[in-house]
């Protein structure tokens, strides 16, 4: 039988594994774009890691003041002045917990959703990315308004005394509303970059990892399954229920962090010689946009977001006249920062040809842009004096 000791030793080492996971991911992202650079996704790191600490805490507690789970109309009764204001406490707790777990699972999804907001700049899939943040957006506000509207007047949960119901105390329909919804976002989360790895032209083999990585949220979706099967199972025993939702925080976790730690493995973060991304020999002047350096490290800070570039198609510099025409094969590539802050730069100018490949190769390393000597790169207010 699990015990509260059980219990606390691994939702401990769970959220430890948890807290590497997502500060290694920030790590990575100050790394490749500044603090400066940060963007929504990054924010919700902060929020998740937060509502993870606060949840951690609560459950310490629960376990120290106990819960009226396990009580009936009989044995309520019988308890006396000391039990019924700890089990207040507990109960009040237990409602608590709730809220952090809504909050934290919701946004664990805000981060990678916004992941893929930057992911997907200048592709169709950035539309269907915009969509799918309102859908979960709904979600969630259906899972909180729902929180607080099974069990009314909402003070009825933590009543101890007379017993307020199994409604008010187990909260059954909690275990099966909430992974419907979380499923449902996860569904349209992953339907997200799938598409496109259909159209990109790379061998199999990086079709498959690719999609494994961005599939990953079927993971997720199957520890919210188990979560929800043992704890339905075991609504008398809330040590088991906390025990499954620390194992999908861990898992969520996991798989909504992965993509953006993956550059941390890059050689360009490190300063090492490499291209970030590889298009047909001649199109874009030697082959490749991106660094040929440490451009990543370089262009940390306010410096990666002074202003608009713009990286002219090589077929523009044939003629003076020509090179002050906008290629019109280029596209416009919005900078992914903290929108209205003074001097990030609003667009990003880059060949249409590489969007595609900006997807499979580029991945999280937009933000930190660093255009080298290869092509010609000048700001736009520069071309307009020009």
């Amino acid at each position: 039988m699990t015990t509260q000791e059980d219990v606390n030793i691994e939702s401990y080492t769970e959220y430890s594994l948890g807290m590497t996971i997502f500060l290694t991911r920030l790590f990575t992202r100050i790394m490749l774009v500044g603090i400066r650079g940060l963007y929504w996704d990054d924010l919700f790191t902060c929020v998740a890691i937060a509502f993870w600490t606060a949840d951690l805490v609560i459950l310490k507690y629960i376990g120290v003041y106990g819960s009226s789970v396990g009580q009936t109309f009989e044995t309520a009764a019988q308890l006396n002045a000391v039990q019924v204001e700890s089990f207040r406490i507990g109960d009040k707790l237990t409602f608590a917990s709730w809220n952090c777990y809504i909050c934290l699972i919701w946004s664990m999804k805000a981060v990678v959703l916004f992941y893929y907001d930057r992911l997907t700049m200048n592709l169709w899939q950035n539309k269907l990315a915009k969509w799918v943040r309102i859908g979960t957006l709904i979600t969630f506000s259906v899972a909180f308004i729902f929180q607080y509207t099974l069990c009314t007047p909402v003070e009825l949960a933590w009543q101890v005394k007379p017993y307020p119901g199994d409604k008010c105390v187990f909260r059954r329909e909690n275990y099966i509303l909430f992974p419907i919804l979380s499923i449902m976002s996860d569904l349209g989360i992953m339907a997200i970059p799938l598409p496109l790895l259909w159209q990109v032209k790379i061998s199999l083999g990086r079709k498959l990892v690719l999609g494994f990585l961005f599939s990953s949220g079927i993971f997720i979706i199957i520890a919210t399954l188990l979560r929800t099967v043992y704890s339905l199972r075991s609504l008398l025993d809330l040590l088991v229920a906390t025990q499954w939702a620390t194992r999908e925080y861990l898992v969520t976790a996991f798989v909504v962090s992965a993509p953006a730690i993956k550059p941390l493995f890059s050689r360009r973060l490190w300063g090492l010689k490499g291209s970030t991304v590889t298009g047909t020999s001649g199109r874009y002047g030697s082959g490749r946009y991106g660094s040929g350096g440490s451009g990543l490290r370089s262009g940390k800070g306010s410096k990666a977001h002074t202003h608009s570039v713009v990286v002219e198609s090589p077929h523009a510099q044939q003629s003076s006249s020509s090179s002050k025409d906008k290629d019109p094969k280029a596209f416009e590539m919005p900078s992914r920062a903290w929108p209205g802050r003074k001097g990030n730069n609003d667009k990003i100018r880059l060949p249409s040809e590489a969007s595609q490949e900006h997807f499979v190769h580029y991945s999280d390393e937009e933000a930190g842009i660093y255009v080298t000597e290869t092509f010609t790169v000048s700001s736009e207010e520069r071309k307009r004096a020009a």
